[in-house]
């Protein structure tokens, strides 16, 4: 039996999938227990079927780029829920260990996705954050500017008051 470099590969690599997979999973099927709060109701994870039509239709009418639906279409999950103001989406990006890419990634997926399915926050959501995640959060809602952070089941909403973050 001939062995090659894929069958050499180092298990840690294949735990690391499997548990950014699992966490995915656990915030799209538990998206109100992690997302829900008082001022953010009736919260679920859209299904990818309904994300894709969006983007496809937001395509079609030219409101998106072809590199921005390539983009957008890489979101780990689209979580809905409503505001006193309306309807609101977060682009949510899931890692075991968040870092500053990861908050980049969220923003500008919720930018694009902004377009497709109406007013969308960035969020992140994993166990730790490194420090540069934090600086990146921090230095949004600085600017005023919204992001939900979960780290290790605990959400962190933008600070308040609410009215002063742009939506």
């Amino acid at each position: 039996m001939a062995f090659t470099m894929e069958d050499l590969r180092d298990p840690a690599d294949d735990m690391s999938v499997l548990r950014e997979m699992f966490l995915e999973r656990r915030y799209r099927e538990r998206a109100a227990v992690y997302f829900g709060h008082p001022d953010f109701r009736q919260v679920r994870a859209l299904p990818f079927e309904a994300v894709m039509a969006a983007l496809e239709k937001a395509l079609d009418a030219g409101a998106i780029t072809p590199e921005e639906f390539e983009e957008a279409r890489r979101v780990d999950a689209v979580i809905r829920g409503r505001r006193a103001q309306g309807w609101l989406h977060l682009a949510l990006e899931v890692s075991w260990l968040i870092d500053r890419r990861d908050v980049e990634q969220a923003v500008r997926r919720a930018e694009i996705l902004t377009k497709a399915l109406g007013k969308t926050w960035p969020a992140v959501a994993g166990r730790e954050l490194t420090e540069g995640a934090r600086e990146a959060i921090e230095r949004l809602h600085q600017e005023g500017r919204p992001i939900v952070a979960v780290q290790d089941e605990e959400a962190i909403w933008p600070p308040e008051p609410q009215g002063a973050i742009r939506d």
